[in-house]
């Protein structure tokens, strides 16, 4: 058989198999995990920069400046909101593993039948 004759069968595969509805799920699925693991990483920097430049001094004084701004309530929002969000991040990436995984039990289950 001639190479390129070859590697155009696999290439016309190939691109039958791109153009399957299963392969844009996929993509599309995969897609929108980026760019909710993007925003939410985003959203997060910004959290603990504005936390970082807005309650916490990083000079000598800041721990006597840390007392009064300990208590007030944009910090402790700006603090309690990136916590949480660090928090979802981590469901947001375990939510996937598991879905991956039943998403592969659910193709294997089918093949047994």
């Amino acid at each position: 058989m001639d190479s390129s004759v070859f590697m155009n069968t696999i290439f016309e595969n190939t691109y039958t198999f791109a153009k399957t509805e299963t392969v844009r799920n996929i993509a599309q699925a995969v897609i929108n995990f980026i760019i909710v693991i993007l925003v939410t990483s985003i959203l997060h920097w910004c959290l603990v920069n504005m936390y970082i430049s807005s309650c916490i001094d990083t000079n000598w004084t800041g721990a006597i400046t840390n007392m009064i701004r300990l208590g007030s309530p944009m910090c402790q929002f700006v603090n309690y909101s990136q916590f949480e969000l660090s928090k979802n991040y981590i469901t947001i990436w375990a939510s996937a593993g598991v879905a991956i995984i039943a998403w592969f039990a659910s193709k294997i289950m089918r093949k047994g039948e």
